[in-house]
């Protein structure tokens, strides 16, 4: 792949859940874990619906960075300001790059 590709500038968050010793509710919090350059490619289409009088929008977009294995899809993207579900991680020429599928509903 050529590295020049990898103009976009995104960052994965971590999701980790701990329990609030006052109340014992489940607290859920994201954390930085790295930046990355990335290539992306978003799908040419898309899906709508409407759930409980609401209407929404969903879009796939694929980002391609180098090979970090920390990267799970438990976490998720950010960005452009937007954050981005991890559907599913594939290994790409032997742990040189890894291509992230990711989901957004708005």
């Amino acid at each position: 792949m050529n590295a020049g590709l990898m103009d976009q500038y995104i960052a994965v968050e971590k999701y980790t859940e701990s329990t609030d010793t006052n109340t014992g509710e489940k607290l859920q919090t994201w954390s930085n874990y790295a930046y990355f350059w990335a290539r992306t490619q978003e799908s040419e289409s898309g899906a709508e619906s409407v759930d409980a009088d609401r209407r929404e929008h969903r879009q796939n977009v694929n980002f391609t960075v180098r090979y970090d294995a920390g990267i799970t899809v438990k976490d998720r993207i950010v960005w452009d300001g937007k954050y981005f579900n991890i559907i599913n991680i594939a290994n790409i020429d032997r742990d040189m790059y890894l291509k992230i599928q990711t989901d957004i509903t708005e």
